[in-house]
């Protein structure tokens, strides 16, 4: 990668997190060094390093304090970082408690913090994001149980009960994984940075297969790392839930099961043809319902953070 390519790239990958407020450290400015262009050439973090402090075409446009770098009279946001990470900390022991409970159901395979939950970078008024991914086959039914469950636990966001509770709008079966096919424009800047930042709360051997699904986001990001994250954040089995879901998914995953997703599928498809605010009949991947994916992202706000970033790209280079 040529200097002024790398240059461009930095600043890129820099302005982006600058629209959630997010000010990046040199190693990550490094694992999610974005580039346009899919290119398969890593770039060693000395030479990010060197480029942000010996460029002068950066260094007229970016900052750094406190080990963050961002754009420049952008100070604030490093404050704002801060804070939103000390207030996620709540965020995580929620959906700690939350999908704790989950684990102990049939057909989940992996829960996974997702959009700014991922990055502990939420508001204090904001909700929690999850993406959810099922048996095949079995994606009504294991809905219908984390509904229920975090219903229950009132744990669910619903109408104007927003803060603090989990948001449970995207789901999808084990055997569709590869989300190229859902982009809403070919360079979706932000479901590569989505899929590069899915935190796994939860696993049951699903989330490698999910980034081997999904590696063409090395394209844009070709030194992009797996978010592994600490382990007080993780949630693991233990003798009990692994009893559960193994008696669950013995009853529920032959015939009966069948039948059961059957019926849970035409009920919950029902009710979702009630909404009339519903995009799942227009041609893009805003909302989409099948067999195999859930996803109501009704406010999808993709093409939205997508003119911003390039609003704000072509501002700072004046291109």
């Amino acid at each position: 990668m040529d200097n002024k390519y790398l240059e461009k790239s930095i600043l890129s990958t820099i302005c982006y997190f600058d629209i959630f407020d997010y000010p990046l450290t040199l190693l990550e400015v490094w694992q999610w060094l974005f580039t346009d262009s899919p290119i398969n050439q890593k770039v060693d973090l000395l030479t990010v390093k060197k480029t942000l402090e010996d460029s002068q075409y950066l260094n007229d446009k970016l900052s750094f304090k406190d080990g963050f770098y961002f754009l420049k009279n952008r100070d604030d946001i490093v404050l704002t970082r801060l804070k939103r990470y000390v207030i996620s900390g709540n965020k995580n022991k929620i959906a700690k408690h939350g999908v704790g409970a989950l684990k102990f159901l049939p057909f989940i395979k992996l829960v996974g913090l997702c959009n700014n939950s991922g990055n502990n970078n939420i508001r204090a008024d904001s909700d929690i994001d999850l993406f959810i991914t099922t048996s095949n086959n079995r994606l009504f039914t294991a809905r219908f149980f984390v509904t229920l469950i975090m219903s229950l636990m009132r744990l669910r966001r619903h109408g104007r009960k927003i803060t603090d509770r989990l948001c449970l709008s995207f789901y999808v079966s084990e055997n569709d994984l590869n989300f190229s096919k859902i982009k809403i424009i070919d360079n979706d800047i932000y479901l590569v940075y989505w899929i590069a930042n899915l935190f796994s709360l939860y696993d049951r051997g699903i989330y490698d297969k999910f980034l081997a699904q999904n590696e063409w986001i090395k394209n844009q990001l070709p030194n992009y790392l797996p978010k592994t994250g600490s382990f007080w954040r993780k949630i693991d089995d233990h003798k009990l839930s692994q009893l559960s879901f193994k008696i669950w998914e013995y009853f529920l995953g032959g015939s009966l099961g069948d039948q059961l997703e059957k019926r849970l599928k035409k009920i919950q498809l029902f009710k979702m043809s009630q909404n009339n605010r519903s995009l799942a009949k227009e041609n893009d991947s805003r909302v989409i319902i099948s067999d195999t994916m859930l996803k109501f992202h009704e406010n999808d706000r993709r093409l939205f953070y997508q003119n911003i970033f390039l609003n704000k790209l072509k501002e700072i280079t004046n291109e």
